[in-house]
């Protein structure tokens, strides 16, 4: 197995049409992965059979589930198990970017 590192700052690719994502690496049991939103972008919310983890590096916006939207910002740490919906908006001014790890 090959261990990557990378500086996320030099992966930063936004897409004037859409959230983009970036791969980062991808191992026989995860992804990893650099969302990138613009303001106003956004990932309707879905599920997935394998768990998420997704860790907010810059810019701001609202965390969609289930329940009630719930702000993020930089720092936040957010895991989303397997078969519950999740997704995001970016509803700053500024890019949203963080990392996604999937598992499965």
């Amino acid at each position: 197995m090959v261990t990557v590192f990378c500086d996320y700052k030099d992966k930063v690719d936004f897409n004037t049409e859409k959230a983009n994502k970036v791969s980062l690496a991808e191992t026989a049991h995860s992804r990893t992965t650099l969302w990138c939103l613009l303001p106003g972008q956004h990932i309707h919310p879905h599920v997935h059979a394998g768990d998420h983890i997704w860790v907010v590096l810059e810019g701001g916006g609202n965390f969609l589930s289930d329940d009630a939207p719930e702000a993020i910002g930089p720092g936040k740490v957010l895991v989303v198990p397997a078969g519950k919906s999740h997704g995001v908006e970016n509803t700053g001014k500024q890019g949203l970017i963080f990392i996604s790890v999937s598992a499965g």
